[in-house]
């Protein structure tokens, strides 16, 4: 293995090749009724490793000189090096991928979906309900590693239409926890 130089062009091909195997470029979107629009969205660049591989997601920290290291949640022998926020990678992340990730990836379409959504947030465009909408729908055509999304696209869309009807609307899991413990079925019977 290469020694962990950061400023061995070596080396950062060295990591790029891990950012293509084990890497990951999402977006997340979370809701809350105190966003504009009840939705929000955060770019996400992730490189997972193996607690044998700590060295090299200490070195992508060392690189981009900020972001974290931690355990993988359910999954004690897996780290998990993470940068979030869109000026953050515009500055060190998207340089590095055209660099040394790019030329050689089979993650184009992927790579240039999450450009286009971190360059466009960056310029504010996520305040605009209409350029959210098409952000969101960016999102959520990114592929992730076979991970599903916590809600479908027609449930944001419609949080983004109309906020206050989304948040002033009981929901079912909301209504099941006002009765007291939810038990399996309960919730249902109760909501139909």
């Amino acid at each position: 293995m290469l020694k962990r130089d950061i400023k061995n062009v070596n080396y950062l091909y060295f990591l790029g090749g891990f950012v293509e195997g084990e890497g990951s470029m999402s977006v997340s979107v979370t809701i809350h009724k105190d966003f504009k629009y009840g939705v929000n969205i955060q770019p996400i660049f992730n490189v997972t490793q193996h607690k044998k591989g700590l060295d090299i997601l200490n070195s992508f920290k060392e690189l981009f000189v900020e972001g974290s290291v931690l355990q993988k949640s359910g999954s004690p022998d897996i780290f998990v090096y993470t940068l979030k926020g869109y000026k953050k990678i515009i500055k060190e992340v998207l340089p590095f991928l055209e660099t040394y990730v790019c030329p050689f990836s089979c993650k184009i379409e992927e790579y240039s979906i999450f450009r286009q959504i971190v360059l466009q947030s960056s310029e504010g465009k996520q305040k605009d309900k209409e350029t959210l909408i098409e952000l969101v729908k960016l999102a959520y055509a990114l592929q992730g590693k076979g991970k599903t999304r916590k809600r479908e696209l027609p449930e944001i869309l419609a949080i983004i239409e109309d906020k206050n009807a989304y948040f002033n609307t009981p929901q079912p899991k909301a209504v099941a926890l006002a009765f007291g413990r939810v038990k399996k079925g309960w919730a249902t019977r109760i909501i139909k």
